[in-house]
């Protein structure tokens, strides 16, 4: 007898393959939420190809992720997590493995640099791409830029997914906290944002700033009521984003940060810079300011901590528009679509 789609898909396991899920932050967070909610239809799994803090301890990772590629399924699916350089290397292989053996191949690009990456590097991000059955990105000019570079290949708009926090009080309801999550660095605008701290704490003398995160190459100086806390687990992050006021990313670079769909999750505007996909977030839950304006930063932080009532409306139309259009369970059906075209087409 024949197996129906449905019985098709409970068989099938979706192989994740990108950073340590472990680790929280840019594509390891969005590996982790796919595969703790089960996305897609079947078994969901990742398989570390790297590891933020240990590259020499990474090889054997990358080994061991190949390795899940000889042995997954007919039915299976690799999902593969793209961005710049090294890593474009070493996920580039794992999709060329898996396309040589006939598997349903899905690329997903992220990475603030990867439009840079394939201006030095076009035959190789095209020879890569083409291999794969169906790729996501997640802004619209990456994915002209993808469409270019591997024509053919069915090429989708599809936003990360967001943990909803809808029991997360209005930003209304918090004390003066301005957070910052992310690489302490110059690509993600530390130095702007405590250029423009100096400025807010002198307008505003009960507001304080929280900047939680990795090491990058940026040491932030003691500043008045600034507090620089190392990185934390999903729980901590939890904590912090429903303490905050306004969420801060005056980033020089970026693709789709998920600190800032986590913030619209939870209610929480932010303040930004228009670059990678961040003015279509903006356009619902957020204010732009020009990349190394700290005025204009301090400004629109002041806004929000000033006016508590815009903070909560504006963090509640950025609640509401994640709910509709980014939710774990309107991602999960677009997955599954995307899924079952990749296993149609390879």
């Amino acid at each position: 007898m024949a197996e129906g789609p449905g019985i098709m898909v409970n068989r099938r396991t979706i192989h994740h393959f990108g950073p340590d899920p472990e680790y929280v932050g840019g594509m390891g967070s969005v590996i982790r939420v796919f595969t703790e909610h089960q996305m897609g239809g079947g078994s969901v799994r990742s398989h570390p190809t790297w590891r933020p803090v240990a590259w020499l301890g990474s090889i054997p990772l990358a080994l061991r992720a190949a390795r899940h590629v000889l042995v997954a399924r007919r039915h299976d699916v690799i999902h593969v997590h793209l961005a710049e350089d090294g890593s474009f290397v070493r996920e580039g292989a794992i999709v060329l493995l898996a396309r040589l053996l006939g598997h349903a191949t899905v690329a997903t690009i992220h990475g603030a640099n990867f439009l840079e990456f394939t201006e030095r590097h076009a035959r190789l991000a095209g020879f890569v791409l083409r291999r794969a059955d169906v790729i996501t990105c997640l802004d619209p000019q990456v994915c002209s830029l993808v469409k270019a570079l591997a024509p053919g290949v069915q090429v989708e708009l599809l936003a990360n997914p967001v943990l909803m926090d809808m029991d997360s009080p209005s930003a209304e309801e918090t004390e003066e906290v301005v957070l910052f999550a992310g690489e302490v660095g110059f690509r993600k605008g530390a130095d702007i944002l405590c250029q423009a701290w100096n400025l807010v704490a002198a307008a505003r003398p009960d507001a304080r700033c929280i900047i939680v995160g990795p090491d990058g190459d940026f040491d932030v100086p003691q500043l008045d009521r600034l507090e620089r806390l190392p990185a934390t687990d999903t729980a901590g992050m939890r904590t912090l984003m429903r303490a905050a006021r306004v969420v801060v990313l005056p980033s020089r670079a970026e693709g789709m940060p998920m600190v800032l769909t986590e913030a619209m999750g939870a209610g929480r505007p932010f303040v930004s810079t228009p670059v990678g996909g961040i003015p279509d977030l903006a356009r619902e839950g957020g204010v732009l300011v020009a990349a190394g304006d700290a005025a204009g930063l301090a400004r629109a932080l002041t806004d929000f901590l000033a006016v508590p009532g815009l903070a909560g409306a504006v963090g509640e139309r950025a609640r509401r528009f994640c709910q509709e259009t980014r939710s774990i369970d309107v991602i999960d059906e677009r997955l599954g679509v995307l899924y079952q075209a990749a296993i149609g087409s390879s």
